[in-house]
């Protein structure tokens, strides 16, 4: 079992080895990106706004199946890890295992659940007459899917847990670019409209989960696929560690309705577009808290498991560093390049273009404060404390969202509704610089 973590001693804890980690997974997160952002731009320039409203509402369904990925890609690959570091081969692999199968049967089972009764479920997400033929094809393509997409965040998180970042960077670039190839050939040359896109989705993220598999059957370091002596509790305790993740994506489901149902009410479809437009966006930012945080967790868990608290230590100090600067200059970049980056998706003379520039302003204001709130919980579930972590993300991703988003637009109009992800955000805060000083890693 190869033991190779990088940092063996606080000496080998260098800005440069720090990078050369966190680069890949920066760009997966990008990448990642990728498989909505090319759609929502070829859907909302060669078909129109009005699809680009059906996909953003079909997306809670799609949030729902990543929550469930993402529980055990991202509390399993970090207890794999805090294995690893400890030298624990046969605990690794059946983090490994048992991560994999309890992600994918009840993924499936959820997809089958919703297929079987597919307009009701869109009806209650918002789809409305103009939207709802679109909304089927797109949900319909996404559940189907279901086993590739889940894969595909599961060997991204292992994969880069099994000490190869390079590697789980290839998983998403790969299906990234066959996604925007094919968005060009279905959506803008064939003018297959939103089920081209669908299509150049799925396509992309089953390329990525072959690459994962071929991955582990030729190319694997640590970890192992493995039946012998998977337990129920261990996949509980892998989703319990990934709670943090699974509350996010799930949080974005409800609030997505929440967004959708208020902006339809203050804008009408013009509003749903918006709302779209701004949450492709803001993937682009917060994606640079996201690659630096889930670049370097694996590090935090080698060192626990390794038993190495100082490296713990000074990596969280270079962390600070860099959430002390990252946020301004993501503020400084929504606010000047907001205009340019919405044009992608809307023409600058439209209705949607105003809605959505002034609201990628306001709501910009988040990523002065999310970036540490993100860190924060990627850190705790690194460590192997998700049920902390899912306090965190509970807060700035569901209750305290909720409630301004059911307070402030009575109050501001369509103002309120961007403000309050910022106000959200910014009480999270306070929580998240609690769990840094006072809520550190130890080994069970």
């Amino acid at each position: 079992m190869e033991t190779n973590t990088i940092l063996k001693t606080v000496q080998d804890v260098r800005i440069r080895k720090i990078i050369r980690f966190i680069l890949p997974t920066y760009f997966t997160s990008l990448f990642n990106t990728l498989y909505t952002i090319f759609d929502g731009i070829y859907v909302s320039r060669y078909v129109g706004t009005d699809s680009l409203a059906a996909i953003n509402t079909v997306y809670p369904l799609v949030n729902i199946l990543t929550g469930i990925a993402l529980a055990f890609a991202t509390g399993g690959s970090a207890l794999a890890a805090i294995s690893i570091g400890a030298v624990k081969k046969e605990k690794a692999d059946q983090t490994f295992s048992i991560s994999m199968i309890c992600a994918i049967v009840p993924g499936c089972l959820f997809s089958a659940a919703v297929l079987s009764n597919l307009t009701s479920v869109l009806k209650f997400l918002g789809a409305t007459p103009v939207t709802m033929q679109d909304c089927r094809i797109y949900s319909y393509l996404w559940l189907t899917a279901a086993p590739a997409a889940i894969g595909k965040e599961l060997f991204t998180y292992f994969i880069r847990a099994d000490g190869s970042p390079r590697w789980s960077f290839s998983v998403a670039f790969s299906g990234g670019v066959l996604n925007i190839i094919l968005d060009q050939i279905f959506v803008a040359q064939l003018g297959m409209g939103i089920w081209g896109a669908g299509l150049a989705t799925v396509l992309g993220l089953t390329l990525s989960c072959c690459i994962g598999i071929y991955y582990f059957a030729i190319h694997k370091k640590n970890l192992n696929f493995t039946l012998r002596g998977l337990h129920l509790a261990l996949g509980v305790r892998c989703m319990v560690n990934g709670l943090s993740e699974c509350i996010d994506q799930i949080a974005i489901a409800v609030t997505t309705v929440v967004f959708n149902r208020t902006a339809l009410s203050l804008a009408g479809e013009s509003g749903i577009a918006a709302v779209s437009i701004i949450m492709y966006l803001q993937f682009l930012f917060i994606g640079v808290y996201f690659g630096y945080s889930m670049g370097i967790s694996p590090l935090f868990s080698y060192a626990l498991g390794n038993n190495k608290p100082e490296i713990c230590h000074k990596l969280e100090r270079y962390s600070y560093c860099f959430f002390a600067v990252a946020p301004i200059i993501m503020y400084g970049l929504t606010w000047s390049c907001a205009p340019f980056a919405v044009t992608f998706f809307a023409g600058s003379h439209s209705a949607v273009f105003e809605l959505s520039l002034s609201g990628m302003r306001m709501y910009g204001l988040s990523f002065l404060f999310s970036g540490l709130n993100i860190f924060a919980a990627i850190r705790l579930t690194a460590y192997g404390k998700g049920q902390y972590s899912g306090i965190i993300t509970f807060l700035r991703s569901f209750a305290l969202l909720l409630i301004f988003l059911f307070t402030l637009p009575k109050h501001y109009g369509i103002n309120g509704m961007w403000l309050a992800v910022p106000a959200a955000e910014f009480i999270t805060l306070f929580v998240s610089i609690f769990s840094l000083r006072y809520i550190k890693g130890s080994k069970k």
